[in-house]
């Protein structure tokens, strides 16, 4: 313990880490709720500070550790450690522990930063621990792919580039998703509503894979010096089997088109949390409550604009609950911070009636200079509602002026019908004289 420190004291990882944790504390601390994806979702909040700890930090610690692994090598002392009472693999892990444990108290920070930001916009404590479990482990692997790389090739000039490897792997793999690269070094740049949870299973069997991978690595200079106490087979051989086993079923799982590799949809709740104004409701998540003053405040605008108007969805459901049938649309919450112009928007978007047969082909309307007619009753219901709307020229604009202009009775009817025929697949009706 005491060389452990020791090392941690001295050695170069502590500014890496340093480094990085003032740059995560900015990362975390900059963004504002109702700009954010993952500020109010704790499942989204682990992935994001899973993935800018593999990212950013875990490839500039991966560098810190090539650096630190090429220190006896630049110092001349590198015959003397190989006849050390400690073996050259147990010289590599301490290098490996010292930078890691470095790192992990940077990503400790960032998680109690993440956290409290989520806490002070939801109403419920449900932190996901699997991601920041894997984010964990794949930070030690990379730390100890610059470990191995510092030994092999002891350079100032050859020590960044273990951190550019692996960002380069990572962009590599975010543009050719689904491959067994994806699968084997992960980074989770996805975004999760709350109808998603962390797949436990694949999550923690990636650990089991990152890690015996990480101490493999860390046996290999070891093994190239022939140093005097040389690893021990048996060791080997166990971890060689592990992460063989792990990563042999990382890449046997199958990816659930279209939903994540990492991530599997949750049951769905015996009661979901609604907001009802007349004829109109909205439905949440239960973990998406703080959002409720808001969809209460949106309901009330979307049904008193909407009036008594037929033809239109007046249920809303929020991605991944069940819907009955019947005048349902499924409202996608983009934020956890949703405000209440966002939710209203939203719900006015999904109230358009859509077509019933997915072969259904666009009608064209000549009035409109040959836009869609779906896109003119867009326009006439937005007008109504005292939303802004496209722009598509004079000739459209006369087309809307006509609907418009016309008798609140006259709007009324063809609205109504022309919602009708929109969900049969049929043209809208003749424009009001």
């Amino acid at each position: 313990m005491r060389i452990l420190l020791t090392e941690m004291r001295r050695g170069e990882a502590k500014w890496a880490a340093a480094l990085m944790g003032a740059v995560g504390v900015y990362y975390f601390t900059n963004e504002s709720p109702g700009d954010s994806d993952w500020i109010g979702w704790w499942t989204q909040t682990s992935l994001q500070v899973q993935l800018f700890s593999v990212i950013v930090m875990g490839s500039v610690m991966s560098s810190a550790g090539a650096w630190g692994a090429g220190r006896a090598f630049r110092h001349r002392t590198r015959s003397w450690a190989d006849t050390a009472a400690r073996g050259g693999w147990s010289q590599a892990l301490l290098l490996w522990l010292a930078a890691w444990l470095w790192a992990l108290i940077a990503y400790v920070l960032f998680i109690v930063i993440a956290f409290s930001r989520t806490a002070a916009v939801s109403d419920v404590t449900e932190p996901a621990w699997t991601p920041l479990l894997l984010g964990a482990s794949m930070m030690g692997l990379q730390i100890a792919l610059g470990v191995a790389i510092g030994s092999a090739l002891p350079s100032r000039v050859i020590a960044p580039f273990a951190g550019i490897l692996w960002y380069g792997l990572f962009v590599v793999v975010a543009f050719v998703p689904g491959t067994a690269l994806d699968k084997l070094f992960p980074a989770i740049d996805e975004f999760w509503s709350s109808e998603f949870e962390p797949n436990t299973t694949r999550m923690l069997t990636a650990v089991a894979w990152c890690l015996p991978l990480g101490l493999l690595l860390l046996a290999l200079p070891a093994l190239r010096r022939r140093a005097a106490l040389t690893p021990r087979p048996v060791a080997l051989g166990a971890l060689t089997l592990v992460a063989l086993v792990a990563g042999g079923t990382l890449v046997a799982f199958r990816t659930p088109v279209p939903d994540s590799y990492w991530a599997v949809r949750k049951a769905q709740p015996a009661h979901p949390l609604c907001a009802g104004s007349g004829g109109t409701t909205l439905c949440l998540w239960p973990e998406d409550r703080h959002l409720l003053p808001q969809a209460r405040a949106a309901v009330r605008t979307v049904d008193s604009r909407l009036g008594s108007l037929g033809g239109f969805n007046r249920r809303f459901y929020a991605d991944g609950l069940k819907r009955p049938a019947g005048d349902t649309a499924a409202l996608s919450v983009m934020s956890p911070a949703e405000s209440q112009a966002d939710l209203t928007a939203a719900m006015f978007a999904a109230a358009l009636p859509q077509p019933t047969s997915p072969d259904c082909s666009p009608h064209i309307l000549q009035e409109t200079g040959g836009y869609p007619d779906t896109f003119l009753f867009e326009a006439v219901v937005r007008d109504r509602v005292g939303a802004p709307g496209d722009y598509f020229g004079e000739k459209f604009g006369r087309a809307l002026t006509r609907v418009t202009s016309a008798p609140r009775a006259a709007q009324d009817a063809w609205i109504e019908q022309a919602a009708q025929r929109i969900r049969s697949c049929e043209p809208v009706p003749p424009l009001p004289r």
